[in-house]
């Protein structure tokens, strides 16, 4: 799982964003592949995604809206795919679990 000290962290190491915990907004949904809007999430990083997947966002409004989606592993919660928009723009995606490394 990702949780709001790994967003606080994530967001002052990556865009030097200091993140006040208490103004973070959170939701968990799931959603299936073809509920996955193709311009935030490619067809590469599909692939290695479960279907149905777990999507856990965070909003956080400073001087911009970021949202920042942690795509989870459903039964186990394990991060797989974390993307990262500003005021509606992605401007940071990355694997953090491939599948192989899923199998185990």
């Amino acid at each position: 799982m990702f949780s709001i000290e790994q967003l606080k962290v994530f967001m002052k190491d990556k865009f030097d964003v200091a993140v006040e915990s208490d103004e973070v907004g959170e939701e968990a949904v799931l959603l299936y592949h073809e509920e996955l809007d193709e311009e935030l999430i490619s067809n590469d990083v599909k692939r290695i995604l479960p279907n149905p997947v777990s999507f856990q966002t965070y909003i956080y409004n400073e001087e911009s809206e970021w949202i920042i989606g942690v795509a989870t592993e459903a039964e186990t919660n394990s991060p797989l795919f974390l993307v990262c928009l500003k005021d509606g723009e992605r401007i940071h995606e990355e694997v953090l679990l491939r599948e192989k490394d899923n199998e185990k």
